[in-house]
Parts: C-alpha cells; structure tokens; sequence
C-alpha cells in the first residue's frame, strides 16, 4: 500500500467507471495512495454500494451506463444518509461541464483526481467520520434482515441483527414497537454494564439518563413517524453513570423492530485513527 500523508485515516473510496481498464487504472491509483476501494460498473451499480458500504468518497465518470455521473451526484443528494458524502466527478478533457461546487468538483485528469482525493480526506472531520460509522452498521444491519430467510420468528431477526454490524465494538439495541429492547449484542452490555439478559427486561426509558426521558418520549414517536433518529443522547450505566453517546436509528429494518447503532465519541474517535 502507497504512503498517505500523516495523520489522515484511509478513506473508503467508491469508483464507477464503465471501462475496466479505467476501473482497474483509478483502483490501482488510489491504493497507491494508502486508500481502500470499491469499483462499479455502472451508475446503477453505485447507488447499491454507495447505500450498502457508505463510502467517504465517490469518483465517477460523468458517462456512465443506466444512471450518468450527474443523475449519481443527484441520488446521492437526495438520500439522508448518502447526501454528505462528496464525490468527485471525471468528464472529459476540453468538456464544458462546470463543477457544483467544492464537494462536487468535475475533473479531467488523474493527477487532478488524486488532488481532490487529498483534497477531501484532509476536510473529514470526527463528526462526519463518526456519524457514517454509525450509519454504516446500520446498513450491515439492514442488509442482514434483507437476505434472511423469511420464515424466521421476530426473535430470530432480532438476534441476527444485534449481531449483523461489520464493526464489532460498536453498540446495538432492537426494540418493538413499545420501546421494549428485544435483543442486544455484546458491545452494548460491555458499555452499559447491564447484562443482555437485563437489557431485554427493560424499555428505552430504563435506559435513558432521566432528564432526557421525557424529551425522549416525544423524540420516540417523530422517530416512528419519520422513520430515523441521529444525533446524541445521554443513557444511564448499571452504575448510576450517566453517558453521552451517539446514536444511529432506523423503525421497522423489518417490521416492527426498530435499530439503533451507538458508541460513545472517544470510541469512534479511536476508531477513525
């Protein structure tokens, strides 16, 4: 793997690009420059990945098959949890297409996709970093529930959804409809010191430090309503601690159960390094 300037974490980087020889020429660049990669085919193509991986930054050819660079960029946009990852389009030399602006530059060569490239590593943040962690064990946690078998009871999606995030140390929580939690995965009871036998016989709220409870109350039913919930908020550990942490949520991943991935920001910062 290439060397990274110091001080800047690897960044999950999607290229779609509809010649593999283009595909393989960009993955190979952006190794070389201390990157992971993900390549797609088409813009179609990339709107999957995008949703199921939530890359830190997307680079594709404004010609593309099926869905173009443009229309990508305007999907992207218009997703809650896509619409803040920047990308980074390549037309063609002597092309009239103008830029939107820094986050979505418009390129012509390697070398200026390899300046954007810094460019925009060097402007993540913690707040991002962190938020798209969270988000993306949510989409581990969705694409589990998608290809399970639809015989399962509740129980059995439950289960295998506290147990789905790629990112083992971070916290997750499913609970019904009542704000009872169903089914909580090991990271959890490590942060809260509950066990997930005492977990499951408590709602939201025995959770909840008590002076957001009832903030929390009305929060829980716009996040019925809309169907997502991000920011912080503060739980109450099995010794009386109370924690901020921050929070990730989806209603009805499968109908009915409501997820929620969390860790609290010392833990995300350590894991963006």
């Amino acid at each position: 793997m290439g060397h990274m300037p110091s001080g800047h974490r690897a960044a999950l980087t999607l290229v779609a690009a509809a010649s593999a020889a283009k595909r393989a020429e960009f993955v190979d660049l952006i190794e070389q420059a201390g990157h992971r990669v993900l390549d797609a085919i088409d813009g179609v193509h990339a709107l999957a990945i995008a949703t199921r991986y939530l890359p830190d930054v997307v680079i594709a050819d404004v010609v593309l098959p099926k869905l173009d660079g443009l229309q990508l960029v305007a999907r992207l946009a218009s997703s809650p949890d896509l619409s803040d990852i920047p990308t980074i389009l390549v037309g063609e030399p002597g092309s009239n297409l103008e830029s939107c602006g820094e986050a979505r530059p418009i390129v012509a060569s390697t070398q200026d996709v390899l300046h954007q490239l810094q460019r925009v590593v060097a402007a993540r943040t913690s707040l991002v970093d962190s938020r798209r962690a969270l988000r993306r064990a949510l989409a581990g946690i969705r694409a589990t529930a998608q290809e399970g078998d639809t015989t399962r009871t509740i129980s059995d999606c439950a289960r295998q959804m506290a147990n789905g995030p790629d990112e083992a140390m971070i916290s997750v929580l499913v609970a019904d409809d009542n704000a009872h939690y169903v089914e909580a995965n090991s990271a959890i009871c490590a942060l809260t010191g509950y066990t997930r036998d005492q977990l499951l016989q408590m709602s939201i709220w025995d959770l909840s430090a008590e002076e957001v409870v009832e903030r929390g109350q009305r929060a829980w039913k716009r996040f019925l309503r809309d169907g997502r919930f991000e920011g912080s908020y503060r739980i109450r550990r099995s010794s009386g601690e109370h924690i901020t942490i921050r929070c990730s949520s989806a209603a009805n991943v499968v109908p009915g159960l409501h997820v929620s991935t969390m860790a609290p920001a010392k833990l995300l910062q350590a894991l963006r390094t």
